[in-house]
């Protein structure tokens, strides 16, 4: 199943205020509720990862596979939208630390979820 894009710019700045934010060393995880009984994804990778569109772009494609093998995402939250931002650790990271990291991440989004309710 192909994953939803978030791709407008006043999506991504809508994102700023998301109520729920989640922190890793390589990642910050942003989730908003939406509208559109749709689960959608934004990845954000800015020059200050790399200078080279190459390696942003990489980057980019690993977090969105990332993202596309943890399907339990678009069940656990339907009706969302996610901004994954990368950090400049996740360019050293190797796709199985990445992961792990995806899978840390969405476990303190899933706690804090649950407090809000």
């Amino acid at each position: 199943m192909p994953l939803k894009s978030l791709k407008r710019h006043f999506d991504f700045v809508e994102m700023r205020d998301a109520p729920f934010k989640a922190f890793s060393r390589t990642f910050v995880l942003q989730m908003r509720p939406n509208t559109l009984n749709v689960t959608r994804f934004g990845f954000t990778v800015s020059k200050k990862i790399s200078k080279l569109a190459t390696k942003r772009n990489y980057l980019r494609r690993t977090l969105r596979e990332i993202v596309r093998h943890h399907p339990s995402v678009i069940q656990d939250y339907p009706s969302n939208d996610f901004v994954l931002i990368a950090r400049k650790e996740a360019l050293e990271r190797s796709y199985q630390e990445l992961a792990r990291d995806f899978d840390y991440i969405l476990a303190h989004l899933h706690r804090e979820d649950t407090h809000e309710i």
